[in-house]
């Protein structure tokens, strides 16, 4: 399914061009970038494809460096109302029981507070804000390009038909993992397809589970059904959102899929009740998710970020961040006058994205290991030990939570 776009500009409006702002298409870090120079006196337009959020939800973990951006932006109980919750625990079943393996000492312990939210509605939060032009149900169709340099771009409202050139100073592409500005750039990013795939879905969160906790529940008994692991986290409003992992390959020839979900599900009520009335796999969006890292971050007029120049897995909850952390940093160049504005910015982010890549990396190799290397009783044992010995989940969690950070402020 195809990533929403949104649209953004900058500079003092002054030193414009008359009809020439600069111009963004972007995701949530778009809108954050939006939010950012809009606040330095930079003229912004925001072209958002979808006219609604999408019908369908996924789950996404903010570290500290993101949620202070994030709570600058806004007060903290603005967030809280529907986007996000502190996460106070990470519970895992091991077949018989639930496993608390990050308790809230391991990460007062580690100075991480991690925050589970509702992408969807963080996103509709910045698009809000009204300090940016936004212009909502239009679609970037063509990217404008004179004498080798990007000039803007050409949107189109679907629901009229009517076509749009938006000439830019600057036109900096967010679109996804098939970005347009990429590639009116001529930049190709070679990717990987993660070897797992994800099913994701809304749905109540159940009164028998504690709020700001996440659950997960691996497939100890039947791998072969191509049902890996399914996990579930709370957010505001009584409202929670699940993912399981399938491999796509078993997954696809399994004539029971729904009868192996009930057979999953039956391991722990908890988890029944939880999923209670959701239909398997109809009620759940499928997302297969390339991943890889551009060679260059921009080219004359244009500039890309988030995961049109770095798509990663959920691994280590880096990809939002990643982007945040792209658009801090591109709004300070931006304001302050940079003159060798894509140098810089690669200069900047291209190292801590490359750390960032390193759990996707990880993830890909482990989980594209046969079955049979890792026996059930290896993966059982490892939970156990580490509930009863933090210090490394500790070490784990603020490594995580920094990758994408600049080496500085590591």
């Amino acid at each position: 399914m195809a990533a929403p776009q949104a649209t953004l500009a900058l500079k003092p409006e002054n030193t414009l061009p008359k009809g020439q702002p600069e111009i963004y298409t972007g995701t949530p870090s778009g809108a954050v970038l939006a939010q950012l120079l809009s606040r330095g006196g930079q003229r912004v337009i925001v072209l958002e494809r979808s006219a609604a959020p999408p019908n369908w939800l996924r789950p996404e973990i903010l570290w500290p460096a993101t949620i202070e951006v994030l709570f600058s932006l806004a007060p903290q109980k603005v967030w809280e109302q529907s986007a996000m919750l502190p996460l106070q625990e990470i519970r895992v079943h091991d077949g018989r029981e639930l496993v608390r393996l990050v308790s809230q000492e391991v990460m007062t312990s580690a100075r991480v507070q991690p925050w589970f939210t509702n992408p969807n509605e963080t996103r509709e939060q910045l698009l809000r804000f009204g300090s940016f032009e936004l212009r909502r149900g239009v679609e970037v169709t063509h990217v404008l390009k004179e004498r080798g340099s990007v000039i803007g771009v050409r949107a189109r409202a679907p629901a009229t038909g009517k076509e749009t050139e938006i000439l830019a100073m600057w036109t900096v592409g967010d679109d996804g993992v098939h970005s347009a500005v990429r590639a009116a750039c001529n930049i190709e990013m070679p990717t990987r397809l993660f070897p797992v795939e994800f099913l994701c879905t809304a749905m109540p969160w159940s009164d028998h589970l504690p709020a700001g906790t996440v659950h997960l529940w691996p497939n100890w008994r039947s791998g072969q059904s191509g049902l890996l692991l399914f996990g579930a986290g709370s957010l505001p409003s009584g409202k929670g959102v699940g993912l399981a992992l399938v491999d796509g390959r078993r997954f696809d020839v399994n004539p029971d899929a729904a009868g192996s979900w009930r057979r999953f599900c039956a391991m722990d009520p908890a988890l029944e009740r939880l999923v209670e009335g959701l239909d398997f796999p109809r009620d759940f969006m499928r997302i297969k998710r390339p991943w890889g890292h551009a060679p260059r971050y921009g080219a004359p007029g244009a500039m890309i970020m988030g995961d049109a120049a770095h798509s990663v897995s959920p691994a280590g909850g880096q990809g939002a961040n990643m982007s945040v952390a792209d658009a801090v940093v591109l709004a300070e160049l931006f304001l302050r006058g940079e003159p060798n504005l894509i140098a810089e910015y690669e200069r900047r982010r291209r190292p801590a994205n490359e750390r960032s890549l390193g759990p996707t990396r990880f993830a890909h190799t482990a989980l594209g290991l046969p079955g049979w290397m890792v026996p059930n009783v290896c993966r059982r044992a490892p939970l156990h030990w580490l509930s009863r010995h933090p210090a490394p989940v500790q070490r784990v969690l603020h490594s995580v939570s920094s990758l994408f950070l600049e080496s500085s402020r590591l």
